[in-house]
């Protein structure tokens, strides 16, 4: 059997690969000040009033318990899809009949809402802090943690600078990655073109494009909270502060279950196009995955589309947190499912705050705690840094 410490040895040949994807998820940004789901659930709702709210409360109401502003906002999305189609431009939520225009106003107030959270932060209180709440004229949002990730990724242990084939993808609405890599002096490939504001072309993000020394290219699969749909101008990528494009409600950004069909549509018909062709590319290459809970379905199948191919050398190092239950520690369904593929397993690592997995292999490290924390954002920059399981 072989020991922790072989598998860590052995996870850091692959992280030595000179293709690399890193794929971000909201964990990834929770430490910067912006909230995960359930917390920006709870902040929207406070910011929400009048009809809004009463419509925002009345979605919930009728969702099961465990839903969070996302399925608010799914749930919001289909029932305007049937009122549009309807006779009477009406839906009804719950047992009250509600007038179209009523409902779109609500979606894109709690798109403004989630939009303001993400730009300008936001962190619940606990036992042993208070409430923290950004605003534009004091922000808490910090850049701090990407800014380390970046520079080890290409400078750590691996010192990937001469062969910086590093591209990222991100579930995140926010411009913490884009803003590391520029100020690690690294041009971000988004799609657009321009500068402070910018069209949409979607060439820079193709993988059969170049992208030229320390340019990367940067899928942000769900949108951004500076990217603005305008009915004249279309799709632009906007600066902060501005009068003109300055309504958050435009704000191009999409909820659960809607997610898929607007993949179906520019901008992200190029961009989940782009995503599935960097996953199929036939050189080893990794896929790192850092703060993503696996809860986005038509993501999990595009990587496992790409990982069943026989020409198919993808590498995955999923650095994830097992959750203590009645059976004791387990791993969420989808890495479960990887790791148990006779055709990929052996390519899927997952580094947990209890052990590290490689296919149907477990190694646990000699002492038990404090547990690992390599599962954490801090935690893969730490190890990107010195090789060691942290």
């Amino acid at each position: 059997m072989k020991s922790f410490d072989h598998g860590v040895e052995e996870l850091l040949k692959v992280i030595e690969l000179g293709r690399q994807q890193w794929l971000l998820g909201a964990g990834a940004s929770v430490e910067s000040g912006i909230p995960l789901m359930y917390p920006l659930t709870t902040r929207v709702r406070a910011c929400l009033g009048g009809n809004d709210l009463t419509l925002f409360d009345a979605v919930m109401a009728d969702l099961p318990n465990n839903s969070h502003v996302e399925h608010t906002l799914s749930h919001l999305g289909d029932l305007i899809a049937l009122a549009s189609r309807s006779k009477k431009q009406t839906a009804f939520i719950g047992s009250n009949e509600v007038p179209l225009a009523d409902m779109e106003a609500a979606y894109h107030s709690i798109i403004k809402w989630i939009a303001t959270t993400v730009r300008y932060g936001y962190r619940a209180s606990s036992s042993t802090k208070a409430e923290e709440i950004g605003k534009s004229d004091n922000p808490i949002v910090d850049v701090e943690a990407h800014l380390k990730f970046v520079h080890q990724v290409f400078n750590g242990r691996a010192n990937l600078e001469p062969r910086s084939q590093v591209g990222f993808i991100t579930t995140n609405y926010d411009t913490l990655l884009e803003d590391a890599l520029a100020m690690d002096r690294r041009i971000a490939l988004d799609g657009f073109s321009g500068g402070g504001i910018a069209y949409w072309s979607g060439d820079s993000v193709d993988p059969s494009a170049p992208a030229g020394n320390k340019s990367h290219k940067v899928l942000k699969l769900h949108g951004s909270v500076d990217w603005f749909r305008d009915p004249n101008m279309g799709l632009l990528r906007v600066r902060y502060g501005v009068k003109y494009l300055s309504d958050l409600a435009s704000t191009l950004i999409y909820p659960q279950a809607t997610k898929y069909l607007e993949t179906q549509k520019d901008p992200f018909a190029r961009i989940f196009d782009c995503f599935r062709r960097t996953l199929r590319i036939s050189e080893n290459h990794l896929l790192g995955i850092v703060g993503y809970s696996f809860g986005d379905d038509h993501i999990n199948t595009e990587i496992e589309h790409a990982l069943s191919d026989r020409n198919n050398k993808t590498v995955v190092i999923a650095f994830s947190r097992e959750v203590d239950g009645s059976a004791g520690p387990s791993l969420c369904p989808t890495l479960k499912r990887w790791l148990g593929s006779d055709q990929y397993g052996s390519r899927i690592y997952v580094a947990t705050n209890k052990a590290l997995y490689n296919g149907s292999h477990r190694h646990t490290p000699p002492l038990v705690s404090p547990e690992l924390s390599w599962w954490t954002f801090d935690g893969v920059t730490k190890f990107l840094e010195s090789g060691a399981a942290v």
